[in-house]
Parts: structure tokens; sequence; C-alpha cells
């Protein structure tokens, strides 16, 4: 699960528990089409996807949690990840007719993407609200590429519209507030809410086992990285947790390496046993928001190890890890320092778990939430 499902997943939860009636469109690895029957929509094509569960209740396409299928309540929120089927009816004849059944009070959207544009036109039309959240760096590529497809293959030029046409822009940090106010976002339209997350005791006895790192198999998440420094540090443990298949390529030399485990795509609820059997987070991706990973990380009392991301600048500013500003082999020796005196690494994961337990700790953030869609 991609960090825009993980964060629809705690919007949900929080808005449900709020008393909002709430659904999802969720999206599903492409080529692996199917059909889902709703009662509330009919049937459409779908992307598969991890499933799970809020309070029982599987969330899939447009599937009302803690409704009753058919009936809509006087107050709707509809959550979308946003990452529709690519094909010639995602937008207008299929999205568009999806958003309509529904017929939602406020529509949410995460990441600047072409289902988001569309989604944004279709609340204009029909003087919805409409909600945009921000994803990651790559939401503000325009800002120096104004013409072409970005890392994910959506439309630059469609993304100032998007802007323009939210009611209200969740922001996951102050950085990306910046980049709003640079894109010419009115800072009335601009709520800075941070990502939430569950906050659980810590067992006394950990088995501190081996570098963890999470992601997909895909160029931003820059696997070949991990397998660079595996071969560098060949006396580390390395666990890889990977959604989605590697190349025959780099999975063969991946193998190879006696220090790297792969672990193929594991639920949600079963991450937490990695972290707390993990001394270190590896981030080595190129682009991110706010990594749901990271926030994971800390809440297990793990410090973070990043080659390009410094979400927030919290990593140098309030000392949560290490960030290598792009170097591999800075990178590299904070690992074996960390391995040498694994007291360094245990101080700074203390310090990462104070960070979430004060600043992303559910409850507040949930009141957050209600603001934004009751008014």
């Amino acid at each position: 699960m991609g960090g825009a499902e993980r964060r629809a997943y705690y919007w949900l939860k929080l808005l449900q528990e709020s008393g909002f009636s709430v659904s999802a469109i969720l999206a599903h690895p492409k080529g692996k089409e199917k059909k889902v029957e709703s009662r509330l929509t009919g049937p459409w094509p779908l992307f598969e996807h991890p499933k799970y569960r809020i309070d029982g209740h599987i969330v899939r396409a447009a599937v009302p949690i803690g409704g009753i299928p058919g009936k809509l309540r006087d107050k709707f929120l509809s959550l979308f990840s946003l990452q529709l089927p690519d094909s010639k009816k995602t937008n207008k004849e299929m999205g568009t007719g999806i958003y309509g059944q529904i017929n939602a009070d406020v529509y949410v959207a995460f990441g600047l993407t072409n289902p988001a544009h569309e989604l944004a036109r279709f609340c204009k039309e029909r003087g919805k609200k409409f909600v945009l959240s921000v994803a990651h760096d790559v939401d503000f590529d325009f800002l120096e590429k104004p013409i072409g497809k970005d890392a994910y293959d959506s439309d630059r030029e469609r993304k100032p519209e998007t802007l323009r046409l939210a009611d209200i822009i969740v922001a996951q940090t102050r950085k990306q507030a910046e980049k709003l106010k640079e894109a010419g976002t009115p800072p009335s339209k601009v709520k800075v809410i941070l990502n939430p997350i569950s906050i659980l005791p810590l067992p006394e006895k950990r088995t501190k086992a081996f570098i963890l790192w999470i992601g997909k198999s895909d160029s931003n998440k820059n696997p070949e990285a991990v397998l660079e420094l595996a071969k560098k540090s060949p006396q580390l443990a390395f666990c890889l947790i990977f959604g989605g298949s590697l190349s025959p390529t780099l999975a063969a030399e991946i193998r190879k390496q006696s220090n790297i485990q792969i672990v193929e795509a594991v639920k949600p609820q079963d991450m937490r046993p990695y972290y707390l059997n993990a001394w270190c987070l590896l981030s080595t991706a190129h682009a991110e928001g706010f990594p749901n990973t990271f926030l994971e990380a800390w809440e297990a009392g793990v410090p973070v190890a990043s080659l390009h991301v410094n979400p927030g600048d919290l990593l140098t500013d309030s000392g949560l890890g290490f960030w290598a500003a792009g170097r591999l082999e800075g990178l590299n020796a904070v690992l074996q320092e960390w391995a040498n005196a694994p007291e360094k690494a245990i101080a700074i994961g203390e310090k990462g778990r104070e960070y979430v337990q004060a600043n992303h700790d559910c409850n507040p953030i949930k009141i957050q939430l209600e603001k934004v869609f009751r008014h």
C-alpha cells in the first residue's frame, strides 16, 4: 500500500469516528483489472489492490463504511486514492459517472494527478466541495517544467488548474505549504495537517536484527541503491519489503547478496514486528511527501537514514536520523557507525518516538480534519 492509500486509510477511519459516512475508490496494479460489484454504484472496472479493513469492513470501490449499501446519509464523504484504471474511460465516461452516482457532499483527491484534475472539474460543475491533499514533491514539478508528463504519467499542464479549482488544499509539511504559495495558491486555501498514526506501547524486549527498507519496486524508490550499500557493507544485514515485482536482472543481483533478505508484500497490520526488529529504517527514494514509513519507524523507536528525502528537515533540524543529501558514501558510513555504536541509533530512535507522540497522535488530527470537512 502506497503512502497516499495509507493516509486515506487513516482519514477514512478518523472521519468515520467523527460521524461521517465515508466511501473510497482505491487503486489496483495495472493489468489486473476485474469487475467489482457494488450495490451503491453498480459494477465498473477496478484494479486489484491489497485489501485492508476498517472495523471489519473491506474498503473497496465506493462501498460505504459503517453504512447500509444503497442508502446515503445526509453527510456522505468520499475519499479517493485516485489512481484509477488507465483506460479511455477512466476520466470522463467512467470516473465522472462514478462521482455522480455517489453524489457525495465532499470529494477528496490525493496528489496532483490527471484523475484529480477531472474530479476537480466535476466538483466545480456540480457545485461540490473539493479537497486536495498534496502527495509528494512530484506534485510541484510543473514549477520547473510546466509541460509534459511527470514521473507518475500525469500531465503537468493540468496541475495549476487543479490547484485553482480546489476549495481546500491540505499540505503534509510546511515546505509543501511554501511550494503552494510559490505556485500562487492563496494562503487561506491551505491547511497544514500532519499525517496521523496510531501510537502503541513498545515491548520490553526487542531483537535489533537488520536494516529495514520498504517500498515499491520502481525507479523513484531506488532499490538499486540498497544493493550498492549491501555490497559496500557485507557485514550488515538488510531486510527489503517490496510491493510489486523486481526486474529479473535486479532480482538476480539482490539474491546473490547473502546479507539481503527479501520479503514480498506485507499487509499494513502485519508491518509492526518488522519495525520492532529493525535497528534502522533506510530510505533511498528520490522524492517523497511525508513518508508514512518514517512515522511508523519513529513510532517504533527506530531511527531513519535517508539518501535523498528529508521531510520538513526533521532528520537534520530535529535530529531524528541522518540525511545523506544524495551521498551514498556518507549514508554507508553512518550505517556502519550506528552498527558499531548501537546506543547512538537507540537514542535517535527514542527522539523519533517522542516527536511522533507530540505531533502525530490521531486525536488532535481528527479534530483538524473535522474542521476541514464540516466547514
